[in-house]
């Protein structure tokens, strides 16, 4: 994927109420999972990857510390002052920065950080479908951009599609529209014919209660 440029945006600005600590914070193998998800996001190519942060940012940032990959990769953090509006509220912060990046990227991988399962390797399918679903063989054997092609890549797990998901250059005025608390699933949803879906069965397992967290631990 040489010339396919793809940002991310990891909304992580809830409160976790339903779980009674911030999710952000939780460690896996010694890791939060804020970090761990910006790291995997850098890992799997993504440039620049923006962290939506909001409820108690200030003891967030800390866990982003020193996360580079390289000159060209590396997080910026952005705070959504709004954050108890929903994930809507965050999803348009993360666009709005991503907006003034240059050059600008061909898509935008969107991600939360409470899907413990997440690998690299899963992000990187996505990226890498969602590429070459964008281009076609041409009729005299050249490669060109496909006018129709699947505007996203989704996870899908439970019988539905999910994030993370990837979405085309084309829908950021969509994303940057996004209100309430359901984000970018709504407009999974509402674009449901461009859909491309990529299995991850694990994504089933989320974080959100006391209960979920004692299945991770086990």
């Amino acid at each position: 994927m040489p010339d396919f440029r793809c940002a991310a945006v990891i909304l992580a600005a809830g409160a976790s109420t339903r779980l009674g600590q911030p999710k952000q914070l939780v460690r896996i193998n010694g890791e939060s999972l804020l970090r761990r998800t910006a790291r995997l996001a850098l890992e799997a190519g993504c440039s620049p990857v923006h962290v939506v942060l909001g409820y108690e940012a200030e003891r967030m940032c800390p866990e982003l510390a020193d996360l580079t990959i390289n000159a060209n990769q590396s997080v910026h953090i952005v705070v959504n002052q709004n954050w108890n509006e929903g994930m809507g509220a965050s999803l348009r912060s993360g666009m709005e920065a991503l907006r003034n990046q240059q050059p600008h990227p061909d898509a935008v991988l969107v991600l939360v950080c409470d899907q413990p399962p997440l690998t690299a390797d899963h992000l990187r399918e996505l990226l890498t479908q969602h590429a070459t679903a964008g281009h076609k063989p041409a009729a005299g054997g050249s490669s060109e951009t496909n006018a129709s092609s699947r505007t996203i890549t989704a996870s899908l797990y439970a019988g539905r599609f999910g994030v993370p998901a990837v979405f085309s250059a084309r829908l950021f005025p969509a994303l940057l529209a996004s209100q309430g608390d359901r984000g970018a699933r709504d407009l999974i949803r509402a674009h449901a014919a461009e859909v491309q879906a990529i299995p991850w069965p694990p994504g089933e397992l989320d974080l959100d209660s006391p209960e979920d967290l004692t299945a991770i631990e086990r």
